[in-house]
């Protein structure tokens, strides 16, 4: 973590690589020995990183909403942070948001997986990639680059669905920085719990998170620095977030902090309680690939909260939902919501709405179909078949919000087709039975702010009519 120049001459973090292709490097052939421990979150991190973006890539950039990543979901994250002004300094501070007297470089490699319903785990490996630290005075700097901690989370929603709800998090990060003054020598991991929460209203989502971290300090390093290793600490964090589709961006202000649960003497003009804020974006450039950029500011001096903060990054997403598989039928005449019966099983209703996932659609194409669309559609074929015969079947395509309006109705209109066509040519439907309809980008049921809700909201609905009289 911190080092102190003519203090402690022989404290080092992990490696000493200074750059961004290297600590990558680094990282990935650490992945092996990551899985140690359970943790993550924002200023729960290693001291002197107060910023550390979640592994799941959803909602927000440091704070955790209640979502977690679907099953077969996978999400690897790049971030690179910028802080000016961040080490603390034990005589002639004069650090301001106009002076800056150093700055330090660092990198989160981060991946995130849904294994089960309600249930993700990820991990991270930061990165101290350089410094720019003055050559005198006293105060805290790194010795050497590389590694800094480890951290691997745990998530589970207990409650809610994709639009709110309310989620635990267990998180473990173990420190990899020798003689670091504010854990303490031989200090232990720490261990972290959180309440995430969120709600979403329109375009406009919002998240809370609230916490405790134990810690597990070490002995005080009273010959090496005048710390004291810092005692358990009460975490809170919230982010307001808006979508604009027509930009395909994410607008995300967040605000974060922690208190320690006894005072502590710093010894230095830092506090050892901490706060600050960022504003940023989050752009989709494709279906698979959003990427952030933004900045930030300490709202009080605390340990490691810089004057400036300036973040970007990169997530790349893949995999299908597992719950994609399921079909669902969400509509029928009397307006009852079945999501977990067989759509295709019961007896027939005048009207009925089936909507399936897994007929799905490479990105950006209406003729290459993906998934398992040959039983799903040999199952609707048959259903549409049982007595009395569906007298009218409408095909709606739907589509992620990733290209523009126009595009999109034209595109699911052709997937719409597409579908139609492959019941007739391969079922022998009767053709003037079925209508296809394109809707676009218009009716969303998830998030398409994020992977695995573009994904979802590329889908196919079918309105199926029947005459009961027959």
């Amino acid at each position: 973590m911190l080092t102190w120049r003519r203090i402690i001459k022989k404290n080092r973090v992990f490696g000493s690589k200074k750059n961004v292709i290297a600590a990558t490097a680094i990282s990935a052939m650490s992945l092996p020995i990551l899985f140690t421990g359970v943790s993550y979150g924002n200023v729960i991190g290693a001291d002197t990183q107060n910023f550390n973006p979640t592994t799941s890539g959803l909602d927000f950039v440091t704070v955790e909403s209640s979502q977690v990543l679907d099953p077969g979901i996978v999400n690897f994250g790049l971030f690179l942070n910028d802080q000016a002004n961040s080490l603390p300094y034990f005589a002639d501070d004069q650090q301001s948001h106009t002076r800056f007297t150093d700055a330090i470089l660092s990198a989160d490699i981060n991946m995130g997986i849904g294994l089960l319903p309600g249930f993700e785990m990820g991990l991270s490996a930061p990165q101290a990639l350089s410094q720019n630290s003055p050559g005198t005075g006293y105060h805290g700097e790194y010795n050497a680059l590389g590694n800094t901690e480890i951290r691997v989370n745990a998530k589970y929603q207990f409650y809610g669905d994709r639009d709110y709800g309310l989620a635990m998090q267990l998180l473990e990060n173990i420190n990899r920085i020798n003689n670091n003054p504010y854990a303490g020598s031989n200090a232990g991991p720490t261990t972290n719990l959180q309440l995430a929460g969120n709600t979403t209203i329109g375009r406009l989502k919002l998240g809370l998170n609230l916490g405790y971290r134990w810690r597990q300090p070490g002995q005080t390093i009273a010959d090496q620095a005048p710390i004291t290793p810092l005692p358990n600490q009460y975490l809170a964090s919230g982010a307001l977030s808006y979508f604009f589709t027509s930009l395909k961006t994410k607008l995300i202000w967040e605000v974060f902090g922690s208190v320690p649960v006894r005072p502590v003497d710093t010894f230095s003009s830092r506090q050892a309680s901490s706060a600050e804020t960022t504003l940023g974006g989050k752009h989709d450039f494709t279906t698979h690939l959003s990427g952030h950029l933004g900045i930030g500011s300490q709202l009080m001096k605390g340990i490691s909260s810089p004057y400036w903060r300036v973040y970007t990054g990169l997530n790349y997403s893949l995999g299908q939902p597992a719950n994609a598989q399921i079909p669902q039928k969400i509509e029928t005449i009397s307006q009852t919501t079945l999501p977990k019966t067989n759509p295709f099983s019961g007896p027939p209703k005048p009207r009925e709405k089936i909507v399936i996932h897994d007929v799905l659609f490479e990105y950006d194409s209406a003729s290459l179909v993906v998934g398992g669309p040959d039983n799903t559609l040999s199952r609707m074929a048959a259903y549409l078949n049982t007595k009395p015969v569906f007298t009218k079947l409408i095909i709606e395509g739907h589509t992620d919000s990733i290209g523009s309006d126009s595009y999109n109705t034209a595109l699911s209109k052709r997937r719409a087709e597409t579908i139609r066509k492959w019941l007739i040519d391969k079922y022998h439907l009767q053709a003037d039975k079925i209508i296809a309809i394109g809707r676009g980008e218009s009716m969303p049921i998830a998030d398409n702010g994020n992977y695995q809700g573009r994904q979802l909201n590329r889908r196919v609905a079918f309105t199926i009519y029947r005459d009961m009289a027959k």
